[in-house]
């Protein structure tokens, strides 16, 4: 099957030159009228005759499946400007394509957006990550642009994500690594189970002494933020900058692990995830500040990327923390994390049980008929 990951390239838009920074933003927002009078018709409406949004419209079809089209936002389809992409690794010919990502330069060039040449150094960081894909038999398949807020700190900036793909086929699964993700603050459980065993167990966390004192240092900063303003305001913004790249760097070094050893075990991924009602309850809830951060990482969205990139089947099950696997009745919470069956009274810490529900469905979840392949990626916005 053809799997994809994606490289968002994010600048500040202070190294945008303000000329291209308006013409852009211009074009974009002309295109996502259109694009939110095609989405409402139920993509009816026909395309634009003007360059260069008769381009985009052109590639928005090629690469639908690639978008999350999950409703507009405040009445507005905010989809990104599509591009067909080339990446040259020695000067081979330029095809003229939208966007033209070139190793031997260590540059980007955003073309055919109405209002000249984009160009963006690539970073070492951004080099080695498609340098790798290349390795792994990947092309760079198409490309989307767009001006916008990042999620971390609120700050617009210029985005620029490259979609490369491959083909991979799933291997047949003879263990399964069962991860609870809804643990949230307490870490992500995880644990390898074969047939009737659970034959390792541990549990990811970050680097929780620093995360409490960058969480510490943001409160404070915040609370002179409110009274004094100026620079208190810029510092806060940076702690909680460096506080969302400690998590982010976590979750992506601990879901690397987690599939490096699916692989190693042949297991299936199962991930019993939270549900995003209860998630957004907690949210909006009386959840402790120092708890809600990790509501963001919890579900260590690129384990589901990496597994089908690497062909290791994975799957989201429900695997119970808080009833029963001998006899499905509810349990009760006890000190310490451990829970104990009002019924049968078997008692266990909760972190085991997702576990021992895995070890009770083992036949159920090993069957290579459930793990069918998911045809679309992991959003690029």
């Amino acid at each position: 099957m053809r799997v994809h990951r994606t490289l968002v390239v994010r600048r500040k838009i202070e190294e945008i030159p303000p000329e291209k920074l308006v013409k852009f933003l211009e074009v974009q927002q002309k295109f996502r009228e259109w694009a939110t009078q095609w989405y409402k018709s139920g993509f009816k409406v026909p395309a634009p005759e003007e360059s260069p949004l008769k381009y985009f419209a052109v590639e928005l079809k090629y690469g639908m499946r690639l978008i999350p089209t999950n409703g507009l936002k405040n009445g507005v389809w905010r989809v990104p400007l599509p591009f067909d992409a080339q990446l040259r690794e020695n000067n081979e010919r330029d095809q003229s394509r939208g966007v033209l990502v070139d190793l031997s330069r260590g540059d980007i060039r955003i073309r055919k957006w109405g209002g000249g040449t984009i160009e963006i150094r690539l970073r070492k960081s951004e080099i080695k990550w498609i340098t790798q894909r290349l390795r792994e038999g990947a092309w760079l398949k198409l490309a989307y642009a767009w001006i916008g807020h990042t999620r971390q700190t609120n700050l617009v900036a210029f985005n620029l994500a490259l979609v490369f793909a491959r083909e991979t086929e799933q291997y047949h699964p003879i263990r399964i690594m069962a991860i609870d993700l809804n643990a949230l603050h307490n870490g992500v459980s995880w644990g390898v189970v074969d047939g009737e065993r659970v034959i390792r167990r541990d549990t990811e966390r970050p680097d929780l002494v620093r995360v409490g004192k960058l969480q510490k240092e943001i409160s404070r900063l915040d609370s002179l933020c409110a009274e004094r303003g100026g620079d208190y305001c810029e510092k806060a913004r940076e702690a909680k900058s460096r506080l969302w790249r400690l998590l982010r760097r976590f979750e992506d070094e601990a879901a690397k692990r987690l599939v490096e050893l699916a692989i190693k075990q042949k297991a299936a991924i199962v991930v019993d995830a939270p549900e995003d009602e209860s998630v957004r309850e907690l949210m909006e809830g009386n959840y402790t500040p120092n708890r809600k951060i990790y509501l963001n990482i919890g579900r260590l969205r690129r384990i589901r990327e990496l597994a089908e990139w690497y062909g290791v089947p994975y799957r989201e099950e429900r695997l119970y923390s808080t009833v029963c696997p001998r006899c499905e009745s509810r349990m009760e919470e006890l000190p310490n994390r451990k829970v104990k069956c009002q019924r049968c009274g078997f008692k266990a810490p909760r972190d085991k049980i997702p576990l021992l529900w895995a070890v009770r469905r083992f036949s159920e979840l090993i069957q290579p008929p459930s793990f069918s392949p998911n045809l679309l990626p992991a959003p690029v916005l």
